[in-house]
C-alpha cells in the first residue's frame, strides 16, 4: 500500500514518535535469586498502513544497583539471569513459541501487523541462587518493511552516553522527537525496560520494631497515669509488679553467684 504523500514527508511521518509502533503495557518481573518469571509487553501498529516482515529483538544488556553499574558481559556467566522460551501472539489469538537464540536475548519474527493491530510478546526470565542482585536493563530493536521501505527502531540502550548526547543536543534541524535519527542511523526510538533481582528484606526486624513501639507506648501511658496519681489501683498493681521483679532479680543474682 503506497501512502499519498511525498518521500520526504514519509520519513517525517514514519519516524514521528506518535506514529511509530507503540511499545506499551510492560509487565516486568521482580524476582528473588533462584526464581523465574515472565517479562511481557504489547506492540501496536499505529501507521495508516500495514507493516510486514516484522522482527523484534530483546536483550538484557546492563545491570545496576545502588553501589555500582556494569554491562552484562562484565558479569560472570554463572551469575547472570537468562532468557529461555519466547512467545508471541496477535491479541486474543493462539501463541507461537520458540527457544531463545541465546541466554541473554529473545527474538520474535512476525509476518505482518495490520493497521491498529496489537501483538503480545513474552519471554521467560530465569535466575539462580547465585544470580547477582540488581536492576537488569533490557533493550529492544524492531525492524520491518513499511511502504516498500525497510525501517529500523532501537531503544536507548544501543548507544553510549556520548553518542546519545551528540544526537540530542545542538540540533540545527527540526528532527522527530528532537533526536538526530540520522546520526543514530535509525528510523525511530523505542523504550528500554528493566526487571529486578533482589533478596527480600527480612520482616522480623519490622515486627520487632512494631512490638517494641507498642510496648513502650503502653508503658509511657502507664507511668504517666502513675505520676498523676489518679488511679490508685494502678499504682498498687505497679508496686506489686516492681516487687515481683526485684524478687526475681535478687533470686537470679543469688543463683549466679553460687
Amino acid at each position: 500500500m503506497m501512502l499519498p504523500i511525498a518521500q520526504s514527508e514519509i520519513d517525517d511521518y514514519t519516524s514521528h514518535p506518535g506514529n511509530i509502533p507503540n511499545f506499551h503495557n510492560f509487565n516486568t518481573p521482580q524476582l528473588e535469586p533462584g526464581e523465574g518469571g515472565i517479562f511481557s509487553l504489547e506492540i501496536q501498529n499505529r501507521y495508516i498502513g500495514n507493516i510486514t516482515d516484522v522482527s523484534i529483538y530483546a536483550e538484557i544488556y546492563h545491570r545496576a544497583d545502588i553501589d555500582d553499574s556494569e554491562t552484562l558481559v562484565e558479569i560472570n556467566s554463572a551469575n547472570r539471569p537468562t532468557i529461555t522460551e519466547n512467545c508471541w501472539n496477535y491479541k486474543n489469538n493462539e501463541e507461537n513459541c520458540s527457544d531463545s537464540p541465546n541466554l541473554e536475548s529473545a527474538e520474535f519474527n512476525i509476518e505482518q501487523l495490520l493497521v491498529n493491530q496489537t501483538v503480545q510478546l513474552r519471554f521467560d526470565v530465569n535466575t539462580k541462587e547465585d544470580t547477582k542482585e540488581g536492576t537488569y536493563f533490557v533493550r529492544f530493536s524492531m525492524s520491518y518493511e513499511f511502504n516498500e521501505t525497510d525501517r529500523k527502531l532501537q531503544s536507548r540502550g544501543f548507544w553510549n552516553m556520548e553518542q546519545w548526547t551528540n544526537a540530542t543536543t545542538n540540533l540545527t534541524e527540526d528532527y522527530p522527537g528532537n533526536i538526530n535519527l540520522n546520526l543514530l542511523n535509525v528510523d525511530g526510538i523505542i523504550p528500554d525496560s528493566s526487571f529486578g533481582v533482589k533478596k527480600p528484606i527480612p520482616k522480623w526486624p519490622l515486627y520487632l520494631l512494631i512490638t517494641l513501639t507498642i510496648v513502650f507506648a503502653g508503658l509511657s501511658v502507664i507511668f504517666y497515669l502513675e505520676e498523676e496519681e489518679t488511679y490508685p489501683e494502678l499504682n498498687k498493681w505497679l508496686q506489686k509488679m516492681r516487687g515481683k521483679f526485684n524478687q526475681f532479680w535478687l533470686s537470679f543474682k543469688y543463683r549466679k553467684s553460687s
